[in-house]
């Protein structure tokens, strides 16, 4: 059955978004009649039949609604410096909604090599990939944030910063599963001593994720899916 985001599921009849309607009827060429699956991004899931397509839109009969739990016992937050090349952060958006992702913010650092990026366009990668993955929650994706100024706002207590230099823990020993946490990954020249200094005197914790030296995006996959995985057990 075919997936499609919708924010609002609530109303008896509802309307497919512009580009949801679009893919709809104009790529998968669906008819009235057929039946779909929708998601609504906070924990709802419907089945649904086109009842109508226009020029402007598709019109949906909502036959049934489930209700989904939040799918994991504490918040995962991913705070990760833009790459250079957008498509490798792009492809980072998308995997770790396939995982399972809380919020994920771009944060901005001393040695970003990119300041400037399209969350409209992140948020489209997330919602393709919530459907793709078959999950009801959609993260939230921030605005790009200076450290600074991220540090001054509403943050888990645990915190972990990725870090290549100095005493360091590794994430599998310090991460404690039932709590919400956030995990910080600076960009390719890594957070410089200053940012390390303040991350810690924030009450982050320097952490390892193994023996090589990963790319900001991997480095940021590999703890979000370590800390999904430790949910589990």
């Amino acid at each position: 059955m075919h997936q499609f985001h919708c924010p609002d599921l609530l109303p008896p009849v509802i309307e497919l978004p512009e580009d949801e309607a679009h893919h709809a009827t104009a790529v998968l060429r669906l008819s009235v009649g057929a039946r779909i699956g929708l998601l609504d991004g906070a924990g709802t899931r419907a089945i649904g039949l086109v009842e109508l397509i226009t020029k402007r839109g598709c019109s949906i009969h909502i036959e049934e609604r489930t209700m989904v739990p939040p799918e994991r016992k504490a918040r995962i937050h991913l705070a990760v410096a833009p790459t250079k090349q957008m498509d490798r952060y792009e492809w980072f958006v998308e995997k770790a909604v396939e995982i399972g992702v809380d919020r994920i913010t771009p944060v901005i650092t001393e040695r970003s090599e990119r300041i400037n990026l399209r969350t409209d366009r992140l948020h489209r990668v997330a919602i393709s990939a919530m459907k793709q993955s078959q999950r009801a929650w959609l993260p939230r994706i921030d605005e790009p944030t200076r450290l600074k100024d991220l540090l001054c706002t509403d943050l888990p207590l645990q915190r972990y910063f990725g870090w290549c230099e100095g005493e360091h823990r590794q994430l599998m020993a310090a991460y404690q599963p039932h709590n919400d946490a956030l995990v910080l990954v600076g960009p390719e020249g890594d957070f410089t001593p200053a940012e390390a200094s303040r991350l810690r005197e924030g009450g982050a914790v320097a952490i390892s994720l193994g023996a090589a030296r990963l790319r900001t995006e991997t480095a940021a996959l590999a703890a979000c899916t370590w800390m999904s995985l430790a949910q589990q057990r």
